[in-house]
């Protein structure tokens, strides 16, 4: 029997969602407070607010503004569903914080797809010395918050993924969708992080100096470069469809709660999602 799914929001994260779950031959229950999207998803079950929502999905999967996040979240984790949010999952490490203390993680998941790119299969910092990072994250288009909050949370939780630790230093605003976050990771290694909305050429990449050369993940191609040697390459597949598996089968890592918990805490220091930054 196939997994109960409701998607909460179709925008453009939304509905790239829909398209893996019609990949997997699921069709979720939808929710948009958009009562014109009725008629497009007509094939559908359909509702505009998800208080309306009597029956108890397996997976809920939110996709709405961040701010919401943590109302939703409740709602549907005190009736037992598995809940993923998009990143980031609240506007505050204090929203968040009450949310995992009331209801723990073990029902919970915060989007991390980037940790499925090519650009990371199989690498291993064991027996690497790594010096220091430089990374960019420059995108056209644009998100809720600021970028900090949309883009930089990628490749801080990348960050946190592979180090086990992070701390940023500084953010600075270089133009009206361009900032500059500066911070240190496992045993004081300096990263410089670059991000921005409404931004040409698109750039999505990190550039590692190590003891051994300097290596390259290219967000945007998924590939890593090793010393100029292309090391690993996606070929097939996709990695939102990879993550969406990984969610239905629960085996999701639980840890992305952990990690969303303290990249709160860090980007509230120093530009809080509610500030004028």
């Amino acid at each position: 029997m196939s997994p109960s799914v409701l998607l909460i929001g179709l925008g453009n994260m939304g509905r790239k969602y829909l398209k893996k779950f019609q990949e997997l031959g699921l069709k979720p229950a939808l929710c948009d407070i958009n009562s014109e999207l009725r008629k497009e998803f007509e094939e559908y079950t359909f509702y505009c607010s998800f208080g309306d929502i009597e029956t108890t999905p397996d997976t809920v999967f939110v996709m709405v503004n961040p701010k919401h996040h943590p109302s939703i979240a409740k709602h549907f984790l005190q009736r037992g569903s598995y809940v993923f949010l998009e990143k980031p999952p609240a506007l505050s490490y204090g929203e968040f914080a009450d949310l995992v203390g009331e209801f723990g993680k073990e029902n919970l998941g915060v989007s991390e797809i980037e940790r499925y790119s090519y650009a990371l299969r199989g690498f291993d910092l064991k027996d690497l010395s790594v010096e220091k990072i430089e990374i960019f994250r420059l995108n056209r288009g644009k998100g809720y918050i600021n970028p900090l909050w949309d883009l930089a949370w990628h490749d801080l939780y990348l960050l946190l993924y592979l180090f086990g630790n992070i701390k940023i230093l500084s953010a600075e605003r270089e133009g009206e969708y361009l900032y500059t976050l500066k911070g240190e990771v496992k045993g004081g290694i300096p990263f410089t992080l670059k991000v921005a909305w409404s931004y040409t050429p698109v750039r999505r990449e990190w550039i590692l100096k190590t003891d051994k050369g300097e290596i390259v993940f290219d967000f945007l191609n998924e590939r890593r470069i090793e010393n100029g040697v292309i090391t690993s390459e996606r070929k097939g597949g996709d990695k939102l469809l990879e993550m969406v598996k990984d969610v239905l089968n629960r085996t999701y890592d639980g840890n992305s709660v952990e990690r969303a918990l303290t990249l709160l805490g860090e980007l509230e220091k120093i530009a809080p999602a509610r500030g004028s930054f």
